[in-house]
């Protein structure tokens, strides 16, 4: 997929149709190489801004994608353990309501929980006039909560209209709906971030990677969703501006896919994948890994990359350098139960 461990014996042998070409391949690393759909994070990685950390993965070993994206966002060793996201804790942890914006139609789970949280997508409609604004601005000033709230809608409405000032929202919103939605959304949300009344943490989606059949190789649908993302960290990058030196980014997902195609040329649900980080702020121009091998004795249950990194290590080594947040505070209020987990020392500058 992403990054392919091209150096690994059995890697063209177990990916068979789906192996991509070695000559194509942007060998980063001796044993590694990343997808040539990804030259932009090729760069990233030369200038020292962005790790890649392979055969990662969350607690969870089912194969459910709703249950994995539950307990990769909660946090959690099991789906539904908890009522609320990490990120959410974080922001409790920091005691900073304002600090954290979900870009998107709505509030990912790893947001959720008792700790207030902005959001923005783009909308379509038309915008309302000074007039209402300035009635509902009366109706809503004797109730203090409806008057904050108010307040800091305008607010966010205020800083969205400088962070896309000149773009048509129309066509905005058409392609936030679109395979362009993430480059879009990126781009405006570094734009966000870079001012120093914006928020100091952000959450982006992107979907299409559940790829059954007909997956590709340097071309197709995975090529495609690939290019995209590399796309939206470049312009996340040029949104932030100077701020992307001082920025660490975690790009993760539920889980990877397996190592042997299935007759569909596709590859289904799988378990350990790569976890990437990207910004200024890291000690990259690294791959970090305990890989594991591709041989028939050292997958998982037969089919899959076996995890030799946790999620929440990564994660929580991220926190403990950016924030400055405890190890007591990580294991207690952020990452609940995971004192055997220890935090991956010495990604951050």
């Amino acid at each position: 997929g992403a990054l392919a461990p091209y150096g690994d014996q059995n890697y063209e042998t177990i990916r068979g149709d789906l192996a991509l070409n070695l000559d194509t391949l942007l060998k980063i690393d001796p044993f590694f190489g990343l997808h040539p759909n990804l030259a932009p994070l090729a760069q990233m990685y030369k200038d020292g801004h962005m790790i890649a950390l392979p055969a990662a993965a969350s607690p969870y070993r089912e194969r459910s994608h709703f249950d994995a994206q539950n307990v990769l966002e909660l946090g959690s060793s099991s789906p539904h353990s908890l009522n609320s996201g990490w990120l959410n804790r974080l922001v409790g942890a920091l005691n900073n309501q304002d600090m954290a914006m979900a870009f998107g139609q709505s509030l990912p789970t790893v947001l959720r929980g008792k700790n207030n949280i902005n959001s923005w997508a783009p909308s379509s409609l038309p915008d309302a006039g000074d007039d209402y604004l300035s009635l509902v601005q009366k109706v809503y000033e004797r109730d203090p909560l409806l008057s904050r709230s108010y307040a800091k809608a305008i607010n966010i409405q205020d800083m969205a209209m400088d962070a896309v000032d000149g773009v048509n929202m129309q066509k905005m919103t058409r392609e936030s709906r679109s395979g362009q939605g993430f480059v879009t959304m990126a781009g405006t949300a570094g734009e966000w971030l870079s001012r120093q009344d914006g928020p100091r943490i952000a959450t982006l989606e992107i979907g299409g990677w559940d790829t059954h059949a007909g997956q590709g190789t340097e071309g197709g649908r995975l090529a495609n969703n690939l290019s995209i993302f590399a796309r939206g960290i470049e312009d996340l990058k040029k949104g932030l501006k100077q701020e992307w030196n001082k920025t660490a980014v975690i790009a993760m997902t539920e889980f990877g896919r397996t190592a042997r195609p299935n007759g569909n040329r596709g590859t289904d649900h799988g378990t350990a994948g790569t976890v990437f980080l990207f910004g200024g702020a890291l000690k990259g121009g690294r791959i970090v890994h305990n890989w594991p091998g591709l041989s028939d004795a050292e997958l998982y249950q037969g089919r899959d990359l076996r995890p030799t990194l946790d999620i929440r290590a990564i994660v929580k080594g991220v926190i403990a350098d950016h924030y400055r947040v405890s190890d007591y505070v990580l294991n207690k209020d952020i990452f609940p139960g995971s004192e055997t987990v220890q935090p991956m020392k010495g990604l951050l500058s």
